[in-house]
């Protein structure tokens, strides 16, 4: 199975920052409808594309927002001031080309010059970034459609490296949607699948959380992208999952060492996952996510609660506008989860015990 480069075109061309992934969602929606039986909106945002089939229901998850910013104010000179939307790294904002407000407004996230910073400053992350749409005033600023509460995101596109590799924004998680994409056209199982568009993952998993509980599925899958770091800039120890290593299945996920505010995954949805990954000869990874955590945790939660998990295709320089990761990985994702729907379900019935 190939994940289409195609479909990650077009999904990342739209903009979708926390609380506006309106372009993102109109087309995943748009892509994803000739290949189920119905697709809908939830009043917070969430696609609901179902191919219908037994009264065993199945959410596969992935969300469509992005790292992204929101405009605060426009000062005298028509600087932009703005709050980062989601775990942005500062040390990546400087520099950067962005678009901003509902016509894509072209801008610039200006470093100050480094002929006069101190000593200190050019060792330093920077502070007080301004974003810079060529304005002069807040009168041109609103000439141009901007105003404060706009969203901007990093004007970046998706490129092919070496190796089958790609890189680019918001991979996170649109390569989950290219994902979806392909499962839907594949799939033909008995269980009823529910393809979920999430909104708001970066900000709380706020949209996985209503989804969850309207759809009330008996399993639920989170699908990401695991942030990785073996490359010469990253750990000297304890690198674990790595690129073209296959799909990574969490034990867990949490935002500190103690899972706090996570998900822990049970037996039998791991069992389940690798078996299907038997199945299709596909080398499964497995690690730990303790500086974040997946719309899985709501899943998992929310309502009765149920079988959950996380599948995700790891991911270099995750959070950035160049994140890079590998198509293999990707399509064994995708092969992964199609025989997985293709296997009997952990019941709901089979509460988390060890078998």
């Amino acid at each position: 199975m190939h994940v289409s480069f195609d479909d990650l075109e077009m999904l990342v061309e739209a903009p979708g920052a926390p609380g506006n992934e309106y372009a993102v969602a109109d087309r995943f929606a748009e892509l994803i409808e000739p290949h189920v039986d119905s697709v809908s909106f939830d009043a917070m945002g969430n696609v609901v594309a179902t191919s219908e089939g037994s009264d065993f229901e199945i959410m596969l998850a992935a969300h469509t927002d992005e790292l992204g910013f929101l405009v605060e104010d426009v000062d005298d000179d028509g600087f932009l001031t703005f709050h980062m939307l989601g775990g942005h790294y500062k040390g990546n904002l400087s520099g950067q080309r962005v678009r901003v407000g509902p016509d894509g407004v072209l801008g610039v996230v200006g470093p100050r010059c480094r002929h006069y910073m101190s000593d200190d400053e050019k060792e330093s992350l920077p502070e007080s970034l301004r974003i810079d749409v060529g304005a002069t005033s807040p009168e041109e600023v609103a000439d141009m459609n901007v105003e404060p509460g706009d969203y901007a995101v990093w004007d970046y596109g998706v490129s092919r490296l070496g190796n089958d590799r790609i890189t680019g924004r918001a991979l996170d998680d649109r390569i989950a949607l290219a994902i979806l994409l392909a499962i839907a056209r594949e799939e033909d199982v008995d269980a009823t699948v529910h393809y979920v568009a999430t909104v708001q993952e970066e900000v709380g998993l706020r949209g996985a959380r209503t989804a969850g509980y309207s759809l009330d599925p008996d399993v639920g899958i989170a699908l990401e992208i695991f942030p990785v770091d073996d490359y010469p800039a990253g750990r000297k120890e304890g690198v674990n999952a790595t690129l073209d290593g296959g799909p990574v299945v969490e034990f867990g996920d949490g935002t500190s060492e103690y899972f706090f505010g996570g998900v822990i995954v049970d037996r039998q949805t791991r069992t389940w996952l690798r078996d299907a990954a038997n199945a299709t000869d596909v080398d499964l990874q497995h690690d730990v996510m303790l500086t974040g955590s997946t719309d899985a945790t709501e899943l998992q939660q929310v309502r009765g609660g149920r079988h959950a998990g996380a599948i995700a295709v790891p991911c270099r320089y995750s959070h950035s506008p160049v994140e890079t990761l590998s198509m293999r990985d990707a399509d064994a994702t995708a092969e992964v989860l199609l025989a997985a729907l293709e296997r009997e379900f952990p019941s709901r019935d089979d509460i988390r015990r060890p078998r």
